[in-house]
C-alpha cells in the first residue's frame, strides 16, 4: 500500500520566482498587525506635548517679563535723570511727580525734600513687582524708602513746579509734614491762583501736657520761643502768648481740620503792644514753620490778595473792585479751603459758622488790635480789625 504523509502546514513562500498565496485567517481569530495607537501611546503624546507648549510658554513669558523690566528700569533711569536736571535747574527736587514721563501702563510713587528724591515704578506685567531710583542714581527692586517731605524744607523751587490749584484738581495739592512739639501733623498745601503756596489747613501747633519750645531751626524764629501748653480755659490777654485747644467739635479730618486757636502775640511768636505798637507795621516773625510765615493784612495785603485772586466774578469783571461782589468766596467750590474754627474770647465762639485767620499786622492807629480775616459759607473779608487777645486761626504761606 502506498505509504501516507501527513498534511504539510500552508506556509507561504516564493520558489523558484512564484510566490505562493497568504494563508487565509480563520474565522473566529484577529489579526495582531493593527496599524492604530493604543490609549497609553496617545495619553504620552498628550503629555510630551503639553510639557513642551508648557516650557515655550513659560520662556516666552519670561522673555517678556525680562523686556518689560527692562524697559521699566530705562523708564526710572530716564525719569531720575529729568529730577536730576530740574534740581540743577532751580535748586532742589520737584515736590510732584507731575511733570516726569512715563509710559500709560507704568505707576509711579514719588517722594522728595530739596535735595534727595524715591521714585518707586510698577508695571502689571510684573505683578507690580516695585523697583526705584533715588538721587544716588541705582535701580533696586522692592518699595522706596520713606521719603518724608517736611514743611520746613519745601523750597519756592519746588512750589514753582506746581501746578496752580483750581479748587478741582487735587493732583496740585502736596502733603508736608511738621514734627515741632514731638507731634507730626501733616498739612496739605498748594500754589494759588496769587503763585504762592498756601497752607490749606489751618495750624495745629501746641501740646496739651507742656509748653512747646520753637528755635529758628525749625520755626519761622528769630531765637528760642516758648509756646505755652494748650488751654481751653484761662484769662484773655493782650501781651503774652496764648494758644487754645483743642477746638470743640474738631474732627481733625482733613480740609475741615479746624487746627488751633492762638492770640495775636502767640501767633507772632511773642509780639507785644510795646515791641509791635500801632502802625509799626508787619511783624517779622511767627509760630510758622521755618521759611513760612504769616500773611500781611488790610486792604491791599496778602489775604485780601489772595481772595480778589479767587473771586470768579473780579476775575471776569475788572470793575468790580469792592464790596460783595469782591468779597466771595468760592467757599463751597474754589481752592480756598475754609475751616470755621470760630474764636476764642472768653470761651469758645461759633465753632462750626465761620472761620477766622491772623494776618501778621499790626493795625495803623489802634494799639489793642491787629488785622485779620473773616469769613463764611458767602463771603470773605480780609481786612478786619481783631483784638489782639482774642484767639483766631492761622494759616501759613511760604516765603
Amino acid at each position: 500500500m502506498p505509504t501516507r504523509f501527513p498534511s504539510l502546514p500552508n506556509i507561504s513562500r516564493t520558489t523558484h520566482g512564484h510566490r505562493h498565496s497568504k494563508p487565509a485567517v480563520q474565522a473566529g481569530h484577529t489579526s495582531n498587525l493593527s496599524t492604530g495607537f493604543t490609549i497609553v501611546e496617545l495619553l504620552v503624546v498628550v503629555i510630551v506635548i503639553a510639557i513642551l507648549a508648557t516650557i515655550t510658554i513659560v520662556g516666552y513669558r519670561n522673555i517678556t517679563a525680562r523686556a518689560t523690566e527692562s524697559s521699566l528700569k530705562s523708564e526710572l533711569r530716564t525719569a531720575g535723570t529729568q529730577l536730576s536736571i530740574a534740581k540743577t535747574e532751580t535748586g532742589s527736587y520737584p515736590i510732584s511727580d507731575s511733570g516726569i514721563k512715563k509710559s500709560d501702563k507704568i505707576t509711579f510713587v514719588y517722594g522728595a525734600t530739596a535735595n534727595t528724591f524715591c521714585l518707586q515704578a510698577t508695571h502689571p506685567n510684573l505683578a507690580n513687582q516695585p523697583f526705584y531710583t533715588t538721587e544716588a542714581g541705582a535701580i533696586q527692586a522692592g518699595e522706596c524708602p520713606a521719603v518724608v517731605a517736611t514743611m520746613q524744607g519745601f523750597t519756592p523751587a519746588q512750589c514753582n513746579a506746581l501746578a496752580t490749584f483750581t479748587g478741582t484738581n487735587d493732583a496740585a495739592i502736596v502733603e508736608l509734614t511738621d514734627s515741632r512739639g514731638g507731634t507730626t501733623r501733616t498739612y496739605q498745601v498748594a500754589k494759588l491762583a496769587d503763585g504762592k503756596c498756601w497752607m490749606l489747613n489751618n495750624l495745629k501747633l501746641g501740646s496739651t501736657t507742656g509748653t512747646t519750645t520753637l528755635t529758628p531751626a525749625d520755626s519761622n524764629v528769630a531765637a528760642n520761643f516758648t509756646l505755652p501748653q494748650l488751654t481751653t480755659t484761662g484769662a484773655d490777654e493782650y501781651d503774652l502768648p496764648r494758644a487754645y485747644g483743642p477746638v470743640p467739635g474738631d474732627t481733625g479730618a482733613g480740609a475741615t481740620n479746624y487746627g488751633y486757636l492762638y492770640n495775636w502775640s502767640a501767633a507772632t511768636a511773642g509780639e507785644s503792644r510795646t515791641t509791635k505798637p500801632a502802625g509799626s507795621g508787619d511783624a517779622q516773625y511767627s509760630i510758622c514753620p521755618a521759611n513760612w510765615r504769616l500773611p500781611s493784612g488790610g486792604d491791599t495785603g496778602e489775604l485780601a490778595m489772595l481772595n480778589a485772586k479767587m473771586n470768579n466774578a473780579a476775575a471776569t469783571d475788572p470793575s468790580i473792585s469792592s464790596g460783595a461782589g469782591y468779597y466771595q468766596n468760592w467757599q463751597a467750590t474754589g481752592p480756598f479751603k475754609g475751616a470755621f474754627s470760630g474764636s476764642r474770647s472768653g470761651s469758645f465762639n461759633a465753632q462750626g459758622s465761620y472761620g477766622t485767620l491772623w494776618s501778621r499786622s499790626a493795625h495803623a492807629s489802634a494799639a489793642d488790635v491787629a488785622r485779620y480775616a473773616y469769613f463764611n459759607s458767602s463771603a470773605v473779608y480780609p481786612d478786619y480789625n481783631g483784638s489782639r487777645y482774642v484767639g483766631f486761626g492761622v494759616r501759613c504761606l511760604l516765603n
